[in-house]
């Protein structure tokens, strides 16, 4: 493996993609360029600190529930068709206005990571982000998604993962999207009063995608009584907690023992959700299943498994601590070899074409956005508490490589008057462009074509 290679796996896999000049700069050490973007600075982000936080968020949705729920109201108590109307107009304009933030918002983080001195950095947020979804297909978190990002995810991706693990859960975000928030200990005095119960939503997913695994040995009595450990953990929405956006209700909580693994959790209010996520991420099992996707992610489809128990290894000797994880990953062999062994899911592919052509900054908000609607990758909006899939089959089809084709067309009519082609294929794809890539950009009909055919091309396609 050349050294130019392992500068594209270090760009391309390991970042985002390369852009102009990223080759010789990290021709000298691939590794040591990683290295250097695992330090806290990179974890602050200006874009999202601009953003409404996350109290403003719930505050926000409080009172866009309560105009709602007056404007229903008002229109049912006068049985008008004028009132009914003007219901209906106020809930179209306050969605429209939910979606003019969520496109504000995704297009500003977008080019941010792709403006990023620290690419790597990135796509481990955004590995991370997929691994703990919340996601738009629950209407209220539309407000909340960017807030998650920036609360739960950033300040801990170069910490340990418990802590991810715990801001995750307790984010209004999560309890929103698995409905934590509307369940209620069967048990509890509001269990008593309203009749109730359990919702096993974020037991479950908790168990099986964000720790264990669906092998993790966990039976379904598990999930019940871990719902039971999590009634009571809920979203401050009257301000009473510690600015988090998360609140503890006790009169939600199911009381008494519970039972967990064959483990007893005493009645301990709070404190039993939080001892139950300490055992969860001690877990060998979870060290296993990070360690999976992880390789999956960096390595190949099917990752090595060799490469699988090294990074157990780490994690668990590690305590969880994320660094050394990471450290070990850009010192495996297996991440270093076969420089095409992934597919550029949409996400991966968009954001290499704004890192080569430059040009986030002149893309309006709609149609940068857009761009993710066309390969249906929308962010934000996984089609299930899974995530996103990390595996080619999921993402190549007859219907998905024409609209690939089609993205490239779009972004080689923008930047033709830009770039020379051949300079664009050397600084994207040059060490590992194939004789036959490199004939069709040289032969192509017009300079359009030609970065067409580039972006188009096997080697700009994976990663």
């Amino acid at each position: 493996m050349s050294v130019w290679q392992d500068s594209f796996i270090a760009a391309t896999r390991f970042g985002l993609g390369a852009k102009p000049g990223d080759f010789a700069a990290l021709s000298g050490d691939p590794r040591g360029w990683l290295e250097g973007q695992l330090k806290p600075e990179y974890a602050q982000n200006q874009t999202l600190n601009s953003l409404p936080s996350t109290m403003d968020a719930v505050q926000h949705m409080r009172e866009d529930n309560e105009m709602k729920k007056q404007a229903k109201q008002d229109a049912a108590a006068t049985m008008d068709e004028n009132s009914k109307a003007m219901y209906a107009e106020k809930i179209k304009e306050a969605n429209q206005e939910k979606n003019e933030d969520y496109i504000k918002q995704v297009a500003a983080l977008t080019r941010s990571a792709v403006s990023s001195p620290a690419p790597f950095f990135e796509r481990l947020v955004q590995f991370w982000r997929n691994h703990f979804t919340v996601s738009i297909t629950k209407p209220q978190d539309r407000i909340l998604v960017t807030a998650f990002e920036r609360d739960a995810i950033r300040p801990h991706v170069l910490g340990n993962f418990h802590d991810m693990l715990r801001a995750s859960t307790r984010h209004p975000a999560m309890q929103i999207y698995l409905d934590n928030f509307h369940s209620i200990g069967p048990d509890s005095p509001a269990g008593i009063k309203q009749g109730r119960g359990l919702n096993e939503n974020l037991a479950r997913e908790i168990m099986e995608l964000h720790t264990l695994g669906v092998n993790g040995g966990y039976a379904q009595n598990d999930v019940t009584e871990f719902a039971k450990i999590l009634t009571g953990w809920t979203i401050d929405a009257q301000g009473k907690g510690d600015g988090s956006g998360f609140f503890f209700a006790p009169r939600l909580h199911e009381p008494g023992s519970k039972t967990l693994l064959g483990g007893t959790y005493r009645e301990d209010g709070v404190n039993e959700g939080e001892k139950a996520l300490e055992v969860f991420s001690q877990s060998p099992s979870t060290a296993k299943f990070i360690a999976t996707k992880l390789a999956r992610h960096f390595i190949a489809d099917d990752p090595p498994e060799s490469a699988v128990v090294t990074l157990q290894a780490a994690f668990t000797q590690n305590n969880g601590s994320l660094i050394p994880v990471y450290r070990t990953l850009i010192a495996l062999d297996e991440a270093w070899q076969n420089p095409l062994a992934k597919v550029k899911t949409p996400n991966d592919l968009i954001l290499s074409l704004l890192r080569a052509t430059n040009i986030a900054d002149s893309i309006e908000d709609k149609k940068l956005v857009g761009s993710f609607r066309m390969l249906n990758q929308m962010p934000f909006s996984a089609p299930s508490p899974a995530g996103w899939s990390d595996q080619a089959s999921d993402w190549i089809g007859a219907e998905a490589l024409l609209q690939r084709i089609d993205l490239a067309r779009f972004f080689a009519r923008g930047v033709h008057t830009l770039f020379d082609p051949a300079d664009l294929l050397e600084n994207t794809i040059g060490p590992v462009a194939s004789k036959d890539t490199r004939a069709a950009v040289t032969r192509a009909g017009s300079t359009q074509e030609a970065i067409a055919l580039l972006f188009s091309s096997p080697e700009f396609q994976r990663r």
